[in-house]
């Protein structure tokens, strides 16, 4: 539980910090693909290790998008996949984040989007008048400037951030200065970190940022925009240190 003060008004916040029960000092950086579109995918995903899979409605929480999230959080559960679904937004309708979270039955939420105190603020006051106790990870630009209190007060209203370009999905690597500037503020053990991040750079990366969870979305594709089995199982080997090895057909 974390306390804060926004504009006179106490804030409680839960902070979730995983579903995982594996201790801080064993259980490495967990890893997250994005953009996953079919449910081949996320069993292929399970198999290799993902712990998280982004399912995306960025422009809208509306129909047809979400039934489609719904249909592939839905088989998850399903068949019991050890994978956990988020779901990952530019909208910023707190009111609309929340139907979209009952609806999906998904307990992890990504806004990717810069958000202020006071809108945060109100989603957190949604969630929890709604009984949802679902995590927040946070979209922090570490090339757009922010200073110690205003990130610990983002801090005490998710229960993560995600750093990452403000876009989403560039290919383009952070730049290690503005990492490094960020990670000075936020403890590591609180942070996805993303940003062009493919089989050959994210070993490197994780040595010397020791991140909470990696996340990758370009770095997974091929060249038609779809995930590319060997591309997963070559991250994610490296994310473990392990040489890459083929992925099983089975599932897909």
């Amino acid at each position: 539980m974390r306390n804060t003060r926004y504009n006179g008004q106490s804030v409680t916040a839960d902070l979730h910090l995983t579903e995982v029960a594996i201790s801080e000092t064993t259980r490495g950086t967990f890893v997250k693909g994005c953009r996953v579109r079919d449910f081949g995918t996320i069993q292929l995903m399970a198999e290799l290790g993902y712990e998280f899979v982004g399912l995306h409605a960025i422009k809208s929480l509306e129909m047809p998008r979400l039934a489609e999230v719904r249909r592939l959080a839905s088989l998850t559960a399903e068949y019991g996949l050890p994978i956990t679904p988020v779901l990952l937004t530019k909208v910023v309708d707190a009111a609309q984040m929340v139907r979209a979270l009952a609806y999906t039955k998904i307990n992890w939420l990504q806004l990717h989007h810069p958000w202020s105190i006071s809108g945060l603020l109100a989603l957190h006051n949604e969630l929890h008048r709604n009984g949802s106790s679902a995590r927040i990870i946070l979209l922090v630009d570490p090339t757009t400037a922010h200073d110690r209190q205003f990130t610990d007060e983002l801090l005490c209203l998710a229960d993560f951030v995600i750093l990452d370009h403000r876009a989403g999905g560039t290919g383009r690597l952070l730049p290690f200065d503005s990492v490094r500037r960020t990670l000075d503020m936020i403890d590591p053990g609180r942070v996805f970190l993303a940003g062009g991040l493919d089989a050959e750079n994210v070993a490197e990366i994780v040595r010397r940022h020791q991140p909470y969870a990696v996340d990758a979305q370009s770095g997974l594709l091929n060249s038609d925009g779809a995930q590319d089995p060997e591309k997963l199982a070559a991250f994610i080997h490296a994310v473990r240190g392990a040489p890459a090895c083929e992925p099983s057909a089975g599932k897909r």
